[in-house]
C-alpha cells in the first residue's frame, strides 16, 4: 500500500529524534518521553470521565537534577515543523525551560525563550549547552546551579510500590525556591493549593539542600526545623513524606528538652514557646542551630509581629525561612507576603482542577425554612431551661450562637442522611458552629442512621479539641484504607491541614466569614483518591456560605457565585450576583482548645435580632438558648457546578438532581422498570422520590415528558438510557403480544386496542384509573359487566390490566 502521508509522529521520534539526541550526547536518564503536564483522565463533578488534551510533552530534556532545560514537540513528516512550535513554547514557558524545539524529522525549529529568537537548526543543543542556557535564563551562578543540580529524593513510594516522581509544578516550585535561596533570600513564600503536595515539595527542597551540604561540607549536618501550630500538621508530613524519604534516624519530634543530635526537627509553636510558666524551649537551641525553618500553613499567625510564635522565627532569623500556604493572609495584624516576600511560585486550586491533579466539585445549596424566613419565638416563649426568649426575628447568623434550634439540626441531619445513604462508605466532614452544635449534629445523624450505627458504632463521630479520644479518631478518619469513621462532625479543628484523601462530602452548617478559612475548608475535599472511587466531591451548603465562591480572592473555579431564580422544571428565570463582605475577626485560640484561624468571621452582634429589647439581664444569662420545638422544612435545593468558560457557579439542570435521586432508590434501569410495572410498586417508587423532593409534576413542561413515559424519563436522567415514546411502547406491545390478543373475543380485542391507544395518548395513569371502563372510547364498546365477562377466561379484568402493563413496560 502506498503511504501518502509520510511518517507518523511515533516514526519521527524513533527514526529521527532519538538518534539525534543520542548523537548530541543525551543519556537515557536525561530524557523523559511523554512528560506529564496534565493527568491522564479527569472525572467531572457530573460523573463523566474525559481525557485532558495537550497533557503530554513529547520530550523533556533534563540536563542535571531533573531540571527541564528543553522541550521537543514532534510532528508527522508531511506536516510543517512549525505546527508544533507554539505548543512547544507553551510547555517551555510552563516548565521554565530556556529552549523549545519542534520538528517533523526533516526540519528542526528552535525558539530561544530568553531572546524570543527563532531559527532552524541542525540539531538540539548538548546537555552542557542547555544547562548553560538554563543558568543564564534563571540568572543563577555556578554555585547555586550545583545546588539545584542535586538529584530528587526517590525513596517515597505509592501504595503500589512505585516511586513518586515530582509533578511538573512541584519541580518548578522546588527549583524556584532553591534559586531564591541561592540568590540570598532569607524568607521565601510558596503558594500551592490544598492537595497539590506542599509537604512533598518541601521534602524535595530539603533533599536537594542536604545533598548539596554533604557534597560541599561533609563535616557538617544540614539542620531543618519544621514548624506548625497543630499536631496533625506535624505528624502527617513527618510520617508520610520525611521519614519515608530520609529514614527515622535523622528525624526528631520536639517534645520536652532540646536534642542536638538530629537533623530534621518537627515542632509545634506551643512546644517551642512553652505554656504557662514553662520556659521557652527554643532558647535552648542556639540562634544559628538551624539552616532552614519551614513554616507550614504560614498564614495562621506566624507572620503576626505581635504573636508569641513570631519570637521563634525571630530567634532563628539567621536561617532561611520557607513559608508554605494555600491561603496567604493580609490584614492589620498579619501580612504573609510582607513577612515572607512575594511568592516564588503559585499553583492555584483552579489550575490544579484544570490540570486534573485535584478533584472537581459541585455545590448543593440547601435552604432550610428558618434560614429562608427567619425564626420568631412566640410572645413569652421559654427555652429548654425555662429562660424567656427575647422577641424578634432570628436568622442564620444567630442560630447556634444566640439560639439553638434543635429541630433545625435534626432536619439538616435527616436531609444529609438521605444523601449519605446512597453510599454509606463515602466519607463526610460536617462543619458546625461550635462543639455543642457538632455533638448535636452527630447525635441527630446517629438517630437517622441507627442501622449503620448498630453495625459500626463509630460510623458518625465528633472530632473536636475537647474530645478525649480525638487523636485516635482523627488518625482513623484520615486513613483512606480504613473503613471507619465515615462521618466526622467538627467546628474548626479539621478546617486546616487535615488530609482526608477519600473525603467525598464537605458539609457547611455554619457561616464562614473568612476567605482564608473558606478556602481551607473547601480544600479538605480536593484530593484525588481513585483507589476508592474518589474522583470528585460535593459541597453541601445549609447556610449560604458558598457565596464565597464569588469573591475575587477565590483562585479556583468558580470565581463568581450567582443566585438563579428557577421555575418548577429547573428553567432559569433570572440571575443575580450575590455580594458578601466579611467583618470581625476570629479569636487566635479557637473553641476547640487549639490555636484558631485568626481570620474575619461573619458579622455577629448579640443584640441585633429585629425588634428585640433584651433588658438589663440579657448579657448575664449563661450560654445560648435552646429551643426543642419547631416545624421546619427544606424550602429549596439546587445543584451548582463551576462554569469552565466564566468561572461562575451555575445552577445545573433539574434533570441532574432528579437522576441522582433515582439512582439512590434503584440499582439499575431494569430494577426501576420492574418496580414501575405494577401500580402498587410504582406508587412506592413515587413515594420514595417524593422523600428526595422529586415529584413527577416537576418534570412536566417539556416536549419529551409529554410524549414519553415517566419511567423512560427517569431512567434516561439516571442512566442515560434511550428514550422511548409511549406510542413506541404501545406499538411494540401490540406487535409482540398480537397472538395473545388474537385468541380473545372480538369485543375483548377492541377493548385492549383502545386501552393501549389510551396509554399511548395519555399515559399509564389513564388506563389504571378505576373509571377507565366508564369513559370513551371503552364505554362505547360495552358496559362494565359485559367487558368484565369477556376477560373471565383470562383471569378477570384486574389480571388483564396488570398483564397489559407488563406488556407495555417490557416493550
Amino acid at each position: 500500500m502506498i503511504r501518502h502521508f509520510g511518517r507518523r509522529e511515533s516514526d519521527t521520534c524513533r527514526d529521527f529524534v532519538d538518534p539525534m539526541l543520542e548523537a548530541a550526547g543525551w543519556r537515557a536518564e536525561q530524557i523523559t518521553r511523554e512528560f506529564v503536564v496534565k493527568a491522564d483522565r479527569i472525572t467531572s463533578s457530573g460523573g463523566v470521565a474525559r481525557v485532558l488534551p495537550d497533557g503530554r510533552v513529547d520530550y523533556v530534556l533534563e540536563a542535571l537534577g531533573g531540571v527541564p532545560c528543553g522541550v521537543i514537540e514532534a510532528k508527522r513528516e508531511y506536516k510543517n515543523a512549525a505546527d508544533g512550535l507554539q505548543q512547544a513554547v507553551r510547555y517551555a514557558q510552563q516548565l521554565d525551560a530556556p529552549l523549545a524545539y519542534a520538528t517533523n524529522g526533516r526540519t528542526i525549529i528552535e525558539r530561544d525563550m530568553r531572546t524570543g529568537h527563532e531559527r532552524e537548526v541542525e540539531s538540539v543543543g548538548t546537555p552542557a549547552e542547555l544547562w548553560s542556557a538554563w543558568l543564564d535564563q534563571q540568572n543563577v551562578d555556578a554555585e547555586s546551579g550545583e545546588l539545584i543540580a542535586q538529584s530528587f529524593n526517590r525513596n517515597r513510594t505509592s501504595v503500589r510500590g512505585d516511586v513518586i516522581e515530582p509533578r511538573w509544578y512541584q519541580r518548578v516550585a522546588v527549583h524556584r525556591v532553591l534559586k531564591a535561596i541561592g540568590q540570598g533570600r532569607q524568607r521565601v513564600l510558596l503558594l500551592m493549593a490544598t492537595g497539590t503536595g506542599k509537604t512533598f515539595t518541601a521534602m524535595q527542597v530539603v533533599a536537594k539542600l542536604r545533598s548539596y551540604q554533604r557534597a560541599v561540607h561533609p563535616d557538617r549536618n544540614f539542620r531543618v526545623l519544621y514548624l506548625a501550630d497543630l499536631d496533625l500538621l506535624l505528624t502527617q508530613p513527618m510520617n508520610k513524606d520525611f521519614k519515608p524519604a530520609f529514614g527515622t534516624e535523622p528525624v526528631h519530634r520536639v517534645k520536652g528538652g532540646a536534642n542536638m543530635s538530629r537533623e530534621i526537627y518537627f515542632a509545634s509553636y506551643q512546644a517551642m514557646t512553652g505554656a504557662g510558666d514553662t520556659e521557652e524551649l527554643f532558647h535552648d537551641y542556639p540562634p544559628d542551630f538551624f539552616d532552614l525553618v519551614i513554616v507550614d500553613e504560614c498564614h495562621r499567625g506566624s507572620a503576626d509581629e505581635n504573636s508569641s510564635w513570631r519570637r521563634v522565627l525571630d530567634h532563628f532569623s539567621s536561617a532561611v525561612q520557607l513559608g508554605l500556604t494555600a491561603t496567604p493572609k493580609r490584614d492589620a495584624q498579619i501580612d504573609t507576603a510582607a513577612y515572607f516576600g512575594a511568592p516564588v511560585f503559585e499553583y492555584s486550586l483552579r489550575r490544579g482542577i484544570e490540570d486534573g491533579f485535584l478533584a472537581p466539585y459541585r455545590v448543593r445549596r440547601v435552604v432550610l425554612s428558618p434560614d429562608a424566613d427567619g425564626w420568631e419565638p412566640s410572645p413569652g416563649e421559654l427555652d429548654r431551661f425555662g429562660r424567656e426568649i427575647p422577641e424578634g426575628v432570628y436568622s442564620t447568623k444567630d442560630f447556634e450562637r444566640i439560639v439553638s434550634l434543635v429541630t433545625r439540626t435534626e432536619l439538616a441531619a435527616r436531609h444529609l442522611s438521605r444523601l449519605l445513604r446512597i453510599d454509606p462508605t463515602a466519607r463526610a466532614m460536617v462543619f458546625c458552629v461550635d462543639q455543642q452544635h457538632a455533638e448535636d449534629m452527630r447525635r441527630a445523624l446517629a438517630a437517622q442512621n441507627a442501622d449503620l450505627m448498630a453495625a459500626d458504632p463509630t460510623w458518625a463521630v465528633r472530632i473536636v479539641g475537647l474530645e478525649p479520644d480525638r487523636v485516635r479518631l482523627l488518625s482513623e478518619f484520615t486513613n483512606p484504607e480504613g473503613d471507619t469513621p465515615i462521618v466526622a462532625t467538627t467546628s474548626r479543628l479539621l478546617s486546616t491541614g487535615v488530609d482526608v484523601e477519600d473525603l467525598k462530602f464537605v458539609v457547611l452548617f455554619r457561616p464562614i466569614g473568612s476567605m482564608v478559612e473558606f478556602k481551607q475548608i473547601i480544600g479538605r475535599g480536593t484530593r484525588l483518591y481513585p483507589e476508592k472511587g474518589k474522583t470528585s466531591f460535593e459541597i453541601i451548603d445549609y447556610v449560604g456560605a458558598t457565596v464565597k465562591f464569588e469573591d475575587p480572592e477565590f483562585d479556583g473555579p468558580p470565581q463568581r457565585a450567582v443566585v438563579d431564580t428557577v421555575d418548577g422544571d429547573g428553567t432559569t428565570l433570572g440571575t443575580e450576583p450575590v455580594e458578601v463582605e466579611p467583618t470581625g475577626t476570629w479569636p487566635t485560640t479557637g473553641d476547640d482548645g487549639q490555636p484558631g484561624v485568626a481570620e474575619p468571621s461573619p458579622a455577629f452582634i448579640v443584640h441585633d435580632p429585629i425588634g428585640i429589647d433584651h433588658g438589663d439581664d440579657w448579657y448575664r444569662q449563661p450560654g445560648k438558648l435552646f429551643v426543642d420545638q419547631g416545624d421546619f422544612v427544606v424550602t429549596a435545593e439546587s445543584i451548582h457546578v463551576p462554569d469552565s468558560s466564566t468561572g461562575r457557579l451555575r445552577l445545573t439542570e433539574y434533570a441532574e438532581f432528579v437522576g441522582g435521586a433515582v439512582r439512590s432508590i434503584a440499582s439499575s434501569a431494569d430494577d426501576l422498570a420492574a418496580r414501575w410495572t405494577h401500580a402498587p410498586s410504582r406508587e412506592a417508587v413515587l413515594a420514595e422520590l417524593a422523600e428526595h423532593d422529586v415529584a413527577l409534576s416537576d418534570l412536566v413542561g417539556s416536549d419529551v415528558v409529554d410524549v414519553c413515559d415517566p419511567l423512560d424519563v427517569l431512567a434516561g436522567l439516571a442512566w442515560n438510557t434511550p428514550l422511548r415514546t409511549r406510542a413506541e411502547r404501545a406499538r411494540r406491545a401490540r406487535e409482540r403480544h398480537a397472538a395473545e390478543i388474537a385468541v380473545l373475543s372480538a369485543r375483548a380485542q377492541e377493548v385492549l386496542r383502545a386501552l393501549i391507544e389510551k396509554y399511548a395518548l395519555y399515559g399509564v395513569d389513564e388506563i389504571t384509573n378505576p373509571n377507565v371502563l366508564d369513559v370513551e372510547p371503552i364505554r362505547s364498546i360495552g358496559s362494565k359487566v359485559e367487558i368484565a365477562r369477556e376477560f373471565v377466561a383470562a383471569g378477570g379484568w384486574p389480571a388483564q390490566l396488570d398483564r397489559v402493563q407488563e406488556w407495555l413496560y417490557s416493550a
